[in-house]
């Protein structure tokens, strides 16, 4: 539904003040990010331009001659540390709620790993690790599209790009009343596909292009900000050409009147060339009454009331540039033993050169003259104080962090038992932050499972394991995926969760040994407990330890399809895959739902029990055969010659069983 000129104006007018505010809220925050970015990409002080001439020229106020970036360093080594206990990439899996949903979910579970592996997700998500480490959050956008075929599009959004709300607090995005991110760069040529296309206000392109294009106009406060990032690199701050056909554009989300709209809008013109209702362009959420925004985020460090949080990098910067001027204290203070300053009775010594080093050479002092008191070394501070305090900063570091040494692998530690406490602890410390950043994923699996049940409009090829245990492929469309109910989501340990429990893993794995084979212990309740230690899910330990229904998961789903069907007064064909397990499934519905069902659709369960007969005769047979033969092969059978005569027992005992079930 198109919206009149009169009311696009209203929205672009009320978009370009929220911009306005929401930007000068966040400048606050800003100047931490560029201390932060000083030392991660090691950007020196410009006292000696990183070069120290041999002369050792330097400004009488210069406390210090060694310029070495020992906090740079530490930043990056601190940066990566955290990085490698929180690297498990993305991976949000769904869980049925009723069996039915079983093989739905089974193919929802594949689709997401297509589009995980197809958009790169992986690496995507070690980028905006980097960003949460470093300026507190991780952003992402997340939609889908369904022109040419469907395709998952996830995004990283730069901190300084994004904009949102400050009243919308830091634990659900959509509390926000208005959010949305800078530098959407569109050329010429594309701004005049989309107005062909109808996608674009026409005359608002129009206005638009007929002036130059503002790609290279660093004047925003946003690009403003991000020269700092890339003063390391010594060139000048501009990092695009000025080309006149590029236009650097704001997507830009907004609540008027009760309702959320998207605006693609350049910011200097108040030119809006999209505005639209965001119910038109994404699927509307039940529980909100809207679209959702098509963002999602996580800090490390959460905050129930504010969405700019600090960063981690923040809360070890200065003990890291203190521990830089303490490093930088020890070689000056080295170099001052090693050519001390020194004062000298110049009237006693014949020829004042002499005193410049030499190998071999010789100090001539005037005669009469006692040697010992013609020099004096000036006192110089030792080396051990500056040391002293770097370690003692570096323990503090540790403490507070929880960046030890262990958990950089560098520890020496030789009594195990106190290292693997240590190792826990911190990882207990992982565990916190993995659990911020769980609550980001849940968002996306669930802009993600908004996206497929709207944009899954054509047949898309996912790869999945049988039965066998073969991989093969299946095309699925959106109705495949509709579930009974909402799935669960569910968000996979990372290292951080796995390290933090391996002593208390150890400990259990030992005692459940201590009882394996003991008649006196459940056997059973020994084996599932040993097997969740070890990480196996629910579903894996069932079908490992159910022996009569092994690989029949997915046909017990199909019956709870068939019973939905059936219910619905629905004549469906015979499952070509019916066994005695399928058939005693329905049977067991029909005996427990008795007093539910009318009669006519008990008519129908019956007339249905009664066409798959011959199919479970036939696949039973056919699965009595296979495993006699198997048994042939290990020699536990005395041949083949008794198929014939019981291959019919079986046909009849099948029937009889059915028969008197009914």
């Amino acid at each position: 539904m198109a919206v009149s000129k009169q009311k696009r104006d209203k929205i672009v007018s009320q978009a370009l003040t929220e911009i306005q505010f929401a930007r000068t809220f966040k400048q606050g925050i800003v100047w931490r990010w560029w201390k932060n970015e000083d030392l991660y990409y090691g950007k020196k002080d410009n006292l000696y331009n990183g070069n120290i001439p041999e002369n050792r020229n330097l400004p009488e106020n210069a406390e210090s001659r060694a310029n070495v970036n020992i906090a740079s360093a530490k930043t990056m080594s601190f940066v990566e540390s955290v990085l490698s206990k929180i690297d498990s990439p993305l991976t949000f899996k769904f869980d049925k709620k009723t069996l039915a949903d079983l093989k739905r979910v089974q193919l929802l579970n594949a689709l997401k790993e297509s589009d995980s592996s197809d958009d790169d997700w992986n690496f995507k998500d070690l980028l905006g690790k980097v960003d949460a480490i470093i300026y507190g959050r991780a952003i992402y956008s997340y939609h889908a599209e369904n022109k040419d075929g469907y395709r998952a599009r996830l995004e990283n959004v730069s901190v300084y790009d994004f904009l949102i709300d400050p009243s919308a607090g830091g634990f659900d995005i959509d509390n926000a009343k208005y959010l949305g991110r800078y530098n959407i760069r569109k050329d010429k040529y594309e701004l005049k596909k989309g107005k062909r296309e109808g996608i674009y206000i026409s005359s608002e392109v129009d206005k638009l292009i007929s002036g130059s294009g503002n790609d290279a106009n660093q004047t925003s406060q946003e690009d403003v900000n991000k020269q700092n990032k890339y003063g390391y690199i010594g060139s000048p701050a501009n990092r695009t050409i000025n080309d006149p056909d590029m236009y650097k554009l704001w997507e830009w989300y907004t609540t008027y009147e009760g309702e959320r709209y998207y605006l693609l809008l350049e910011e200097t013109s108040g030119t809006a060339i999209r505005c639209e209702l965001l119910s038109e362009l994404f699927k509307v959420d039940k529980k909100l009454g809207d679209a959702n925004f098509p963002f999602w985020s996580y800090a490390f460090m959460p905050n129930l009331t504010e969405f700019w949080t600090p960063s981690k990098v923040d809360y070890v910067r200065e003990i890291f540039m203190a521990q830089g001027v303490n490093i930088n204290q020890m070689l000056d203070n080295a170099e001052r033993i090693n050519k001390p300053q020194r004062a000298v009775d110049v009237k006693a010594i014949e020829n004042i050169s002499d005193l410049v080093y030499r190998r071999n050479g010789v100090i001539r002092v005037k005669p009469g003259v006692n040697v010992n008191n013609v020099f004096k070394v000036v006192e110089t501070p030792s080396i051990n104080t500056p040391i002293q305090v770097y370690n003692t900063l570096e323990t503090i570091q540790q403490l507070e962090s929880g960046i030890t040494a262990a958990s950089k692998g560098v520890a020496e530690e030789d009594k195990v038992g106190i290292y693997e406490g240590n190792q826990a602890n911190t990882a207990d410390r992982y565990g916190v932050w993995n659990k911020s950043y769980s609550q980001g994923y849940k968002r996306f699996a669930k802009l993600w499972r908004n996206e497929v049940d709207d944009k899954l409009t054509v047949k898309t090829a996912v790869k999945i394991l049988g039965t066998d245990g073969m991989e093969k492929s299946v095309f699925i469309t959106r109705r495949d995926l509709k579930t009974s109910e909402e799935c669960n989501v569910l968000i996979e340990a990372t290292n951080a969760e796995l390290q933090a429990d391996a002593v208390d893993k150890k400990n259990k794995i030992t005692f459940l040994a201590g009882y394996k084979g003991d008649p006196t212990v459940n056997q059973k309740q020994v084996f599932e407990q040993g097997a969740t230690i070890a990480g196996f899910n629910n579903q894996e330990i069932r079908q490992l330890i159910d022996l009569s229904e092994y690989g029949e998961a997915e046909l017990l789903s199909e019956a709870e399809r068939d019973i939905e069907s059936l219910l619905a007064k629905k004549i469906i064909e015979p499952n070509e895959q019916a066994n005695t397990a399928y058939a005693k499934y329905i049977l067991r519905y029909m005996r427990d739902h008795k007093e539910d069902m009318d009669e006519n659709a008990w008519v129908l369960f019956e007339d249905y029990l009664t066409r798959i007969e011959p199919i479970i005769i036939r696949n039973m047979g056919t699965q009595f055969v296979d495993q006699l033969a198997k048994d042939n092969e290990q020699g536990r059978t005395s041949g083949a010659s008794n198929l014939t005569k019981v291959q019919p027992e079986v046909a009849n005992e099948t029937e009889q069983s059915l028969q008197g079930q009914i």
